[in-house]
C-alpha cells in the first residue's frame, strides 16, 4: 500500500509539473482547455483525499488555484463556442467545479483547525494560570471556533476525510473543555447573581445560585477549581440578604413564605411573633426540605382576600383564589405590568405536585393577546428563555422546572415595535404542568408600549384605574411618554408640582400635552377635564369584622389613596397617624388592645396639607372606615352534660356550652372536631372525640381512652385538657381564668 501511495504522489507531482498555467490564445484548442481543467480536478480531487496526498494538515493551495484557473480559461473560450457547444463544454466542467467547491471547504477546516490549536495552547496557558477570568474568556472563544469548525466540516466530503481533519484538534480541544467546562459553568452563573444582587433582583439572583449550587453540591461533577468555586459560591450566598420574596398559598390554611436563601434563623417562636398574617392566627410553622421556604399553618383563610405577610421589617401582600387552587402553579406575577417594548418581562412561579411535593417535570408556556379591545387569541410577543435556557423565540415552548420547583420564564416584545406593527400589546402567559392532569393557570398581563418619538400636541384620555409610571416615564393610550422635572405640569391651568400632578392623574382624565422629545426641551401637561377619587380607606388587617381575640396588641392596616394621611381612633381615642405609601398601603403596626371589651376602630383620611380631628375635613368624614376587635378569651361559663340514654358518660351524649362575653357572638367553627379530656372528680380520666352539632353543643362520637374505674355516672366531670376545640376565628377554648369555667354539670343526676 505504501508503493501504491507513493507511485500516486510521484505521478500528481509530474502532472502538476507538466500543467503550466494556461496561456489562452485565439488559436487555443477549447477542447484541450477542458482537458486540462480535468486534469487539474482530478489531481486536486487526490489532494484532498486519504487515498491521495492528503495528510489532514497541509492546504492544496497550489493544485486548487491551478484547477480555478484552468476552469476559468476552459469557460472563457467557451463563450466563442455555439450554444450547443457551451453547454457540452460546461458539462464537462461540473466535475472540476465540484473539486474545487470541495477542496474549498478542506482548506476552511484546516484553517480553522490551525486556529484551535492555538487556542487550544491559549486555554491550557490560562488553566495553568489558575486564573477563572482568563479560563473564561479562552474558553469561550475556543469553544466557539470549534462550533464554527463543526458547521464547516458538514460542508467537507467524506466522513474520512471529515473525522481525519477532525481529529487533529479534537482530543487535546475536548479533554479541556471537559477538565473546565463546568467551572466556567458555575462562574457564569455566580457572575450573573452577583449582577442581580447589585441590582436587588434578589429572586433571579437566588435562581442563579441554586443553579451554580447544583454543579457544586454534586461530588460527581468534574472540576478543576473546585475549591476556588466552592468558596466563591459561599461569599455570592453570604452577600445574598436573607428575604421573602413572595408568598404562595392553597387558599386554605397554609401560607409558604419563599426565601431568598436557606433559612437558618431558629424557628422558636414563630408562632409568637416572627410571622404574622393579617387577621389570622399563625398556629405553627415549619422548614421545607431545601430551607428556602417556611410553611406556615394558618387559622381558615378566607376566599378572594387579600393578606399582609410580615416578618421583622418585610410585608409582603398575597391574595387567595375566590376558589381554593389545585393546580399546584404558584405564581407571584398576578399584577398587571407596563414595560416599553425594548424591555423584557420575567414571569416566576414555583410548582408542586398534587401531595405538595416539588414538581419538576415538563411544563408548556404559551402566550395569549389580553386585550379586552381585540380580544384575540396570537400576540406580537415572544418567549426568549425558560429557567435561564434559550428557546427558539415564539409563543409557545415546553420545559422544565428546575429541582425546586422554580420556573423563570422571560417574555419579551417581538420585533421592536417597527412602524408596521401595533405600538402596543397586552400578553398573558398561560402555565401547563404536563403531569397527566395537565393543570393549567394564567399569569398577569404585561402591558408592551411603544415609545412615543413624536413631537406635537396629543389629547390623551387616561384609560387605566390607577395611572401607571415608571421613573420618568407615563404609560397610557398606546404609548409610553417621556416626561420628568423639568416638564411644566398644570391643572386647569394652575401650575403644579409633577409628584402632585401625577397622584391627580385617575381614569377618564383629560390631558392636553405638548410633546417634546427631546430631554433639554420642556413638555406642556395639562389637566383639563380631571375625573379624580381617592380610593376608599378601608381596613385588610383585621380582614373580618368584628373578630375575636385574645391579646394585648394587633397589628392594624389597610388600603387607602397614596400620599393621603390616615388617622386612627379606637374607641374615640386617636391611636396612631400614618401616610398612605405610593401602592395604597398604610399600617400602624401593633396598637396596644383595652381587655376585655370591643375594640372599634374608625378611619379617616385626609389629603396632602389637610388635619382634622375625628374626622373633621376628611375626605370621607360622614362615610369612615370602621373594624371592630373584640378583645377576650374563648371561653364558657357553664358546660352542661345532656345524657341521652341515661347511660352515664357514653357515646352520642352532648355538651352545651354558654360562652363568656356572649355580646362576642362566639360559636364553634363549623365542622370540627377534636378531643376532651374529662375527669371523674377521683382522679380517673377518659379522653373523648367530639364533632360540631351546632354553634354552642358538641357531641361524643367515640372514646379515645378511659382509665380503669373511670365513674362514667360522675355528678361532676372536669375538662383537664381540650385539642382543637376553636371558635370561629380559630381562637381555643380557653378553661381556665377570665370567668371560665371546666366544669361539666351532669344534670341527669338528680
Amino acid at each position: 500500500m505504501r508503493k501504491k501511495s507513493l507511485k500516486l504522489v510521484i505521478v500528481i507531482t509530474t502532472i502538476i509539473s507538466i500543467i503550466a498555467a494556461p496561456q489562452v490564445s485565439a488559436s487555443t484548442n477549447i477542447k484541450q482547455l477542458i482537458i486540462d481543467a480535468q486534469n487539474a480536478g482530478t489531481i486536486l480531487k487526490w489532494a484532498i483525499s486519504k487515498d491521495g496526498s492528503a495528510d489532514f494538515k497541509t492546504r492544496p493551495y497550489e493544485q486548487y488555484n491551478i484547477t480555478k484557473e484552468t476552469i476559468a480559461a476552459a469557460e472563457k473560450a467557451a463563450i466563442k463556442l455555439s450554444k450547443s457547444e457551451q453547454l457540452n463544454a460546461q458539462a464537462k466542467l461540473v466535475e472540476p467545479k465540484i473539486h474545487v467547491k470541495r477542496a474549498q471547504a478542506y482548506i476552511d477546516a484546516i484553517t480553522s483547525s490551525e486556529k484551535i490549536t492555538k487556542l487550544t495552547s491559549n486555554l491550557q496557558v490560562a488553566i495553568d494560570s489558575a486564573n477563572l477570568n482568563s479560563v473564561e474568556a479562552a474558553y469561550h472563544i475556543a469553544t466557539a471556533e470549534y462550533r464554527k469548525q463543526a458547521k464547516l466540516l458538514d460542508r467537507v466530503y467524506g466522513q474520512t476525510t471529515r473525522d481525519g481533519i477532525r481529529n487533529q484538534v479534537k482530543p487535546a480541544m475536548e479533554k479541556l473543555i471537559q477538565d473546565v467546562k463546568n467551572d466556567v459553568t458555575v462562574k457564569m452563573y455566580l457572575d450573573q447573581a452577583n449582577e442581580f444582587i447589585k441590582d436587588n433582583k434578589l429572586l433571579e439572583a437566588s435562581l442563579e445560585l441554586d443553579k451554580a449550587n447544583s454543579y457544586i453540591a454534586n461530588k460527581s461533577t468534574n472540576f478543576t477549581f473546585r475549591t476556588f468555586l466552592t468558596k466563591a459560591y459561599d461569599e455570592t450566598l453570604r452577600s445574598l440578604p436573607l428575604q421573602p420574596l413572595f408568598i404562595t398559598s392553597d387558599g386554605k390554611n397554609n401560607v409558604t413564605v419563599n426565601f431568598s436563601k436557606a433559612y437558618h434563623i431558629p424557628l422558636e417562636g414563630l408562632v409568637a411573633g416572627q410571622f404574622k398574617v393579617s387577621g389570622e392566627t399563625v398556629q405553627s410553622a415549619q422548614l421545607s426540605k431545601d430551607k428556602k421556604s417556611v410553611i406556615l399553618n394558618t387559622s381558615d383563610l378566607d376566599a378572594n382576600t387579600s393578606y399582609t405577610v410580615s416578618w421583622k421589617e418585610n410585608q409582603l401582600n398575597f391574595m387567595t383564589e375566590a376558589v381554593p387552587d389545585t393546580t399546584g402553579i404558584a405564581l407571584t406575577d398576578k399584577e398587571n405590568t407596563y414595560l416599553e417594548t425594548t424591555n423584557s418581562k420575567v414571569y416566576t412561579a414555583k410548582l408542586t405536585n398534587l401531595d405538595g411535593s416539588t414538581y419538576t417535570g415538563r411544563v408548556k408556556v404559551s402566550l395569549g393577546e389580553a386585550n379586552e379591545k381585540t380580544a384575540t387569541n396570537s400576540t406580537s410577543a415572544v418567549i426568549t428563555s425558560i429557567n435561564g435556557q434559550s428557546v427558539d423565540s415564539g409563543q409557545e415552548t415546553i420545559g422544565f422546572a428546575d429541582q425546586n420547583g422554580n420556573l423563570v420564564i422571560l417574555i419579551a416584545a417581538a420585533y421592536g415595535f417597527s412602524a408596521e406593527t401595533p405600538s402596543v400589546t397586552y400578553v398573558q402567559p398561560t402555565i401547563e404542568k404536563i403531569d397527566g392532569n395537565n393543570s393549567i393557570k394564567e399569569a398577569g398581563i404585561t402591558h408592551f408600549y411603544q415609545l412615543q418619538n413624536v413631537e406635537g400636541p396629543y389629547m390623551l384620555t387616561i384609560e387605566s384605574e390607577v395611572n401607571t409610571t415608571e421613573d420618568d416615564y407615563i404609560f397610557t393610550g398606546d404609548h409610553k411618554y417621556k416626561w420628568d422635572a423639568n416638564d411644566l405640569f398644570f391643572i386647569y391651568g394652575v401650575q403644579v408640582s409633577q409628584e402632585v400632578f401625577g397622584k391627580a392623574l385617575s381614569k377618564g382624565d383629560r390631558v392636553e400635552v405638548s410633546y417634546s422629545t427631546r430631554a433639554d426641551n420642556h413638555s406642556t401637561w395639562n389637566i383639563h377635564v380631571d375625573v379624580t377619587e381617592d380610593a376608599e380607606v378601608v381596613f385588610q388587617n383585621p380582614v373580618t369584622s368584628p373578630l375575636t381575640f385574645d391579646g394585648y396588641s394587633y397589628d392594624i392596616s389597610g388600603t387607602a389613596q397614596p400620599g393621603n394621611r390616615v388617622k386612627v381612633y379606637r374607641n374615640d381615642i386617636l391611636v396612631g397617624t400614618t401616610i398612605v405609601d405610593n401602592k395604597g398601603y398604610w399600617t400602624l403596626g401593633s396598637v396596644s388592645l383595652l381587655q376585655e371589651v370591643a375594640n372599634t376602630f374608625v378611619a379617616y383620611q385626609y389629603t396632602p396639607g389637610k388635619d382634622g380631628i375625628n374626622g373633621e375635613g376628611a375626605v370621607n368624614e360622614n362615610n369612615p372606615a370602621t373594624t371592630t376587635i373584640n378583645e377576650g378569651a374563648f371561653a364558657s361559663t357553664q358546660i352542661d352534660f345532656i345524657d341521652k340514654g341515661s347511660n352515664g358518660l357514653s357515646i352520642s351524649d352532648t355538651l352545651e356550652f354558654t360562652f363568656h362575653n356572649p355580646s362576642y357572638g362566639h360559636e364553634f367553627k363549623k365542622g370540627i372536631s377534636g378531643t376532651i379530656t374529662l375527669n371523674d372528680g377521683f382522679g380517673k380520666n377518659a379522653v373523648v372525640k367530639i364533632e360540631y352539632i351546632d354553634e354552642d353543643t358538641l357531641q361524643i362520637v367515640d372514646f379515645v381512652s378511659t382509665d380503669v374505674g373511670f365513674n362514667h355516672k360522675a355528678s361532676l366531670f372536669v375538662i383537664t385538657k381540650t385539642n382543637g376545640i376553636v371558635n370561629q376565628d380559630q381562637l381555643t377554648l380557653s378553661i381556665s381564668g377570665n370567668g371560665a369555667t371546666s366544669f361539666v354539670e351532669n344534670n341527669s343526676i338528680n
